[in-house]
This record gives structure tokens, C-alpha cells and sequence, in this order.
């Protein structure tokens, strides 16, 4: 989901969706809630707590627990979606776990009791995520790896008769950074077993002679118990662990370090027991990061033919990179009659993703559903794009197919747009956001509910298919994959089709606003409210001379009126990190062309490139992951900048009736303070360094803008170090006066789901 956020008059924007299993960042109407603390006059003492519960004879280490569980729970207080807690009382929990969190003695007992009491909750993408887990984890991999060694020594002393030395493990230079190697398989837990459920056609699994319905016993000669048992943290429930657990058996122990061979001991079709040594090749897809506060995850993506008439497109995580992919696989399936997309085994991802993905499915808007947060309730409206897939769509999910996944299934089946085959998902849809803790430790948590068309919760309960189809080890065995067979069946299915397509007009006119027909109340009566006379906005008066000095004193320290004058364009690059815990990451691009045009590129590895762009015309808004709208018609595009506030208080015609308030302290350092009124009568705060003279904060309501690091380029002091309220923060790296800027840096710039079929 996506928020534009109105900010003074340069216009920012934060993504909705972010991550493991299903990430977001924080709405507007959330962000807004977090307030710099008041400007303190320079006659009063102030001291600030890390807490209201600090205590004056607790150790460092006590400390840091106690300030981890602290923002542990105030984060929860403040944003988790549901502000009734399921009935609990949240201060009274404080009041209950706090002794406990103070007379805990390691960080880990610490971390299972604060484990303890977000359990207490009951929801998913709620969990704490401890070192020590990380830690027990690579314990594992190592000793897997060391007997891995020792078996191949074994091997190779037998072939060779006699002592061969150790292969070098040095790294592969040639290799790209974002290779991953392993065996080629997919796994999945049934009948409390890890049966391999799938074979890459060019791998070492097939090499080796690994088919899907084997039965995974052991690896490297340890048990599957015994590693469970060292990766296990105490608390994790059987239900976790059943869908985590194929995961970590992948990723932390069937891959691993080029050059290398995992030895596994199966059981095959008889359930006889046999013993492989599966060569580590590397895996077709790339590394992409999530997030910061997560580990790299690894993308495949697949797409094919499975007939004439039905392509097929697989991915295992919901990412940027995925959008154009999906873009071409579309380009290459544009004669096809219809489209299987698997989302078996894929746990989520960043539900920004969903926007293009979904947008190149649909000839029209389609609302997949409605985000529930403290800051209310908002329709996850998709539009549709100039190039999309008319056909028929047929949607693979089974129990591992959570948060992003399901979401993105339930979409698109009750819009009328797909039919579901397989499983029911895994009912873990709570888009959820990451901090860091003190400790080290990572809590994720939810940010809002995802609440159906239909107006259902998938949460705790899963979405149940159009077409139930189980897997089983019997139909591996013999080579076929069931549910991936009647999908395919399905999209020669026209009942089926009519059916699922039987949805009115009117019906997708209602989805649009989020709600259902049956959600929908009788419009009100109508009112006849009497016309009233506009108040009329009270006229400032005139600017008082210690104001007027003051920020005379601003301009000399700044470099002059002149020099300022004189910046016909300027660009601007850095690193802007936003949410109200820098979950978000993004290098930096922007560019003035003074008098009416602005650009603003952010770049990440998890949201793409997304462009917010005024040319003097319009505005504009494009995303990698399929937002592009235009914006804010008739905005005064002569005022949006990085840098407005400088330029908006140096106008002798914007503000008006400045009034000098004083001189306050803040964290140490004199200010002096104005007020003014702006357009339309806004009140407008202003705060200047009583010692360097320089701008440091441009207030208006509901909004606070800092400014610091003012560094001289060409004379003119810029600040490198540019805050929104905690929403947005800047941190540049260079800043070029009068440069000769690009005219196509004002202009949209062409993606693949902008051009037709």
C-alpha cells in the first residue's frame, strides 16, 4: 500500500508494504502520533529518561534489558493495530513483566521472557527474533559442515588409498556477490516428515539421483532431530516450526559454500535407505535484501510453458525485482489463453509488489482488500496497467503460502480474477514492521489487519481454495505433481470461469471503496446545512525589528541574498532513511531546476526507484512497483524543493507578522524563536542558533522540519542533514550549486507495464 504524505511543499512518500513475511511502514496518520519534544526555556532544568520506569541501581547490562523491554513494549503501545490489545491490559502487563525484565540475568532470559509476553498476544509477524538464535543456528551449519569435511576426506582417502589434503575454501572471485549455491530442491514437512517436493531439472539433486517423495533423514550424517534440536529456541510452537523449519532446512543446510557436497541419507520409493552425495551448484535466482533489520533473502523466479495455450510463473518471495519479470513473462504469454501462477512455499514479502503485479492482471481498478490500522481503515486500490494479461488466471497456494501470498490470492479471487487452487493458506496476513533492540534482538511486529473484500480476516484462519487439492508423497513418488496438474485442468474449465467471473458491475464499484454490498449501510438522509459567511483570516501585523535582524542575521551567515540569488539549479545526493525507526532505506537523487521544477529519485534494494517529479505542468508519482499517478493539481511547483524552508523564510512575501517569542535551550544549545503566519493564515514556527545564526527548525501544525550540518558549497551554506519530523531524514553526501541538469530528470520515465502488449 502506498501513503503520499502532503509535506509542507515538498511532498515526500512511504511505501505501505515491507516484510518478513509481510512488511510496512508507518502510515502517515501512525507517523504523525511520534512529537519531537517541547523547546525548553533556557531557565529550566530539564533531565530526560530513557524511561518513566528507569532506575537509578541497575547495571549497565540491567540497563540495557530494561531499556530494550521498555521499547519493546511503548512501540507495541503506540502502534500495534489493535488498540484494545485482545482485551489485555497493556499497562497493566508493563506493571507485570517489568520486576521480571530488572532481575533477568543473561540477555537470553531476558529475551524469552519478553518472548513470553508478546506471546500473550496471540498473533503472528509478532515474535522476537534473538541473537542466540542466530547464534545456536550457525553452531549447527557449523558442525554439518565440519562432518560434511570429514566425510569427504573419508571418501576421498578411500578412492586415493591414502591421506589427501583439504580443498582450499577460499571464495570464487569470479562469482557474482549475489550468487547463492546448493542442491536444488524444494522441501516440505508431511506426515511430520521433510519429503523433498520438488527437483530443479539442472542441479546437483539431480545429478546425484534425488526425486521428488524422498524422505530427507539425515544430513551430513546428523539426524533431522538432532538439528532441530540445536536450532529449536525454547518457546517456538509446533506450528512455527512446521512451516520454518523447510525453510532453514534449505537455506542453512542443503545450501552452503561453493565447491562443496552435502551427504544426505534418504529414504526412497521403498523406503529403502539410501546414501547421496548431492554436489552444492549454483542456484538459478539472485540474493535481495528485504530489509535492513533482516537477512538477505534468495529470489527464484521461473516462467514457461505448460502448454499452447497455459504459461506458468513461480517466485518465492514477493519483491521489486519480481514486477518486471512478471512484466516480460506477461510480454512472452500475451497469446496465451491462461496463466498458472504457483505461490506454493512463498512466505510473503513486500506488499508494495503487489501493486504492479496485481495492476498487470486487471483491465480496470480492483480493490484486493482493506488495511485495518490504529490510524483507520484504507482500501488497497489497485489500478490497473497498460500492459495486462486478459486471460484466464489460476492461483497455486498450499499452508506455506502466507502474508503477501494470501493476500495476493484472496485479491484477486474475490474480485473475480483467479481461481484458487491447492491448500489453505498459512493465515499469518498481518503486514508487520522490524525494530532493533538494545539487546541486538529484532522484534517484529503488526501494523494493521488485512481484511478481505468480503470482509474477512485471514488471519489465524487462512484462505480455503477454490479447488481443494492435498499433496502427497504417493503422486511424488510417481513423478506427478497433483495440484500443479489441476490447475493446469482449470484453466481449460469454463464453468469454473463463469462462475468466478459472475461479479457485476456494480459489485467491483463497491470493492473499490473497500467494502463489500453486504458491508455497505444505506447512504444518511440528506441534510440542508444553511450557507455561512466565511470567516475571515485575521491580518497579521507587521514584522517586529529583533525578527526582522534575526533573520537578516540568517541570510549574511547563509552567504548573502545575492549569492542565494544567484543558484539557478542545484543537485543534491545521499541516503534517506524514514518510518519512525529508519526501517526504510534509500539512496538519495535530487535535483532543482529553479523556477518550477523538482525531482526526487529513492533507490533500495527492497522498494525499487521511486521518482517524485514536479515540471512547472504537473506532478507526478512512479514507482518500480507499479505506482504512477499524477499528483496535487495546481500546486505552486515554484516553492518545491529540498531546502523551501531557507527560501520560504528569505521571501519578504511569504511570511508575514513575524513575531520574536525568546530565546530557549534545546539539548544544551540557545535558540531564538519566531512566529509567523504563512499562506492562508498558517502558524509558522521558526527557530535560529543564537551562535552560528543558521536556520535549525521550520515548524507548522502537525509538522517539524530540522535542519543541521550546514556545510559551505560555493559560498553558500547548505545543510547536509535535513529531518521531517522523524518521518523522513536526509543525510547528504554532496550538494553541486548551478549545475547543467538533465532535461529528462523532470519527465516520466517508461517502464515495462507502461507499454501495451
Amino acid at each position: 500500500m502506498l501513503f503520499i504524505f502532503p509535506f509542507m511543499k515538498i511532498r515526500f512518500f512511504l511505501p505501505f508494504g515491507l516484510f518478513i513475511l509481510s512488511l510496512t511502514v508507518m502510515p502517515a496518520g501512525i507517523a504523525a502520533q511520534t512529537k519531537k519534544p517541547p523547546i525548553k526555556p533556557i531557565t529550566a532544568t530539564v533531565t530526560v529518561l530513557g524511561s518513566s520506569d528507569s532506575a537509578s541501581k541497575l547495571t549497565p547490562a540491567q540497563q540495557r534489558r530494561h531499556d530494550a523491554f521498555y521499547l519493546a513494549w511503548s512501540t507495541l503501545n503506540r502502534f500495534y493495530f489493535d488498540k484494545t490489545f485482545g482485551g489485555l491490559d497493556w499497562e497493566k502487563i508493563r506493571v507485570e513483566y517489568l520486576p521480571r525484565v530488572n532481575g533477568a540475568k543473561t540477555d537470553l532470559e531476558f529475551h524469552h521472557i519478553l518472548k513470553e509476553m508478546l506471546d500473550r498476544l496471540g498473533k503472528s509477524h509478532l515474535n522476537v527474533i534473538i541473537p542466540e538464535y542466530f547464534e545456536q543456528l550457525e553452531y549447527s551449519k557449523k558442525q554439518a559442515r565440519i562432518r560434511g569435511k570429514q566425510l569427504a576426506a573419508e571418501k576421498r582417502v578411500a578412492t586415493a588409498g591414502g591421506n589427501v589434503d583439504e580443498p582450499d575454501d577460499d571464495l570464487n572471485l569470479d562469482v557474482p556477490e549475489d550468487a547463492r549455491f546448493g542442491i536444488g530442491v524444494e522441501v516440505r514437512m508431511l506426515a511430520d516428515r521433510i519429503v523433498i517436493t520438488h527437483v530443479d531439472s539442472q542441479s546437483g539433486a539431480t545429478i546425484a539421483g534425488l526425486k521428488p517423495g524422498f524422505v530427507i533423514d539425515k544430513i551430513n550424517g546428523v539426524a533431522l532431530n538432532d538439528i532441530v534440536a540445536k536450532a529449536l529456541i525454547n518457546g517456538n510452537s509446533a506450528q512455527d516450526l512446521r512451516y520454518l523449519l523447510p525453510f532453514e532446512i534449505v537455506e542453512s543446510f542443503l545450501n552452503g559454500p561453493q565447491d562443496t557436497s552435502v551427504y544426505l541419507t534418504c529414504l526412497d520409493e521403498k523406503d529403502a535407505v539410501r546414501e547421496f552425495t548431492v554436489p552444492r551448484l549454483r542456484l538459478d535466482g539472485a540474493a535481495i535484501s528485504i530489509s535492513k533489520n533482516l537477512p538477505e533473502q534468495f529470489l527464484r523466479y521461473e516462467s514457461r510453458s505448460l502448454s499452447p495455450d497455459v504459461g506458468y510463473i513461480k517466485f518465492n518471495v514477493f519483491a521489486m525485482p519480481v514486477v518486471g519479470k512478471f512484466c516480460d513473462s506477461l510480454t512472452d504469454f500475451k497469446d496465451k489463453k491462461g496463466i498458472v501462477i504457483d505461490l506454493r512455499g512463498n512466505p510473503g514479502g513486500i506488499i508494495g509488489s503487489m501493486i504492479g503485479l496485481s495492476g498487470m492482471l486487471t483491465d480496470q481498478p480492483i480493490t484486493l482488500g482493506t488495511f485495518r490500522s490504529r490510524a483507520g481503515s484504507e482500501p488497497f486500490i489497485v489500478p490497473a496497467k497498460t500492459k495486462h494479461f486478459n486471460g484466464r488466471i489460476v492461483l497455486l497456494v498450499n499452508s506455506e503460502s502466507m502474508s503477501a501470498a494470501e493476500m495476493f490470492a484472496a485479491g484477486l479471487k474475490e474480485s473475480g480474477r483467479a481461481i484458487v487452487v491447492g491448500e489453505k493458506t498459512g493465515g499469518k496476513s498481518l503486514p508487520a514492521v522490524w525494530i532493533k533492540l538494545p539487546t541486538g534482538a529484532v522484534m517484529m511486529y503488526p501494523m494493521a489487519d488485512f481484511i478481505t473484500v468480503k470482509g474477512t480476516s485471514l488471519e489465524g484462519i487462512g484462505l480455503e481454495p477454490d479447488r481443494a487439492i492435498a499433496l502427497d508423497r504417493k503422486s511424488l513418488l510417481q513423478g506427478e505433481d497433483m495440484q500443479l496438474k489441476a490447475a493446469l485442468a482449470v484453466t481449460g474449465d469454463d464453468k469454473a470461469f463463469a462462475k468466478s467471473q459472475e461479479t457485476k458491475h456494480e459489485d467491483r464499484l463497491t470493492m473499490i471503496s473497500g467494502l463489500s454490498t453486504a458491508e455497505s449501510p444505506p447512504p444518511p438522509p440528506m441534510r440542508v446545512v444553511p450557507k455561512m459567511a466565511p470567516t475571515p483570516l485575521a491580518t497579521p501585523g507587521p514584522s517586529d525589528a529583533r525578527s526582522i535582524k534575526i533573520i537578516a542575521d540568517f541570510a549574511a551567515a547563509a552567504g548573502g541574498l545575492d549569492a542565494l540569488n544567484r543558484i539557478v539549479s542545484y543537485d543534491a545526493k545521499g541516503n534517506m532513511t524514514s518510518g519512525p525507526n529508519g526501517d526504510v532505506e534509500s539512496e538519495m537523487f535530487a535535483a532543482r531546476q529553479f523556477p518550477d521544477k523538482f525531482v526526487m529519485v529513492l533507490n533500495s534494494p527492497s522498494l525499487g526507484e521511486i521518482r517524485e517529479i514536479y515540471n512547472g505542468k504537473s506532478s507526478l508519482l512512479q514507482s518500480d512497483y507499479g505506482v504512477d499517478r499524477n499528483m496535487y493539481p495546481g500546486l505552486d511547483t515554484t516553492r518545491v524543493q529540498l531546502f523551501s524552508p531557507i527560501f520560504d523564510v528569505l521571501d519578504p512575501d511569504y511570511l508575514k507578522g513575524i513575531k520574536y517569542e525568546g530565546e530557549y535551550e534545546v539539548e544544551g544549545h540557545k535558540r531564538q524563536v519566531l512566529t509567523a503566519t504563512g499562506p492562508k493564515g498558517v502558524s509558522i514556527g521558526l527557530s535560529f542558533d543564537s551562535t552560528t545564526k543558521m536556520l535549525i527548525s521550520y515548524s507548522a501544525p502537525g509538522l517539524l522540519y530540522q535542519l543541521e550540518d550546514y556545510r559551505k558549497i560555493d559560498g553558500i551554506m547548505i545543510p547536509f542533514h535535513v529531518d521531517l519530523d522523524r518521518v523522513m531524514n536526509v543525510r547528504l553526501t554532496s550538494v553541486t550549486i548551478n549545475p547543467k541538469l538533465d532535461p529528462s530528470n523532470f519527465e516520466k520515465k517508461e517502464k515495462c507495464f507502461d507499454k501495451a502488449n
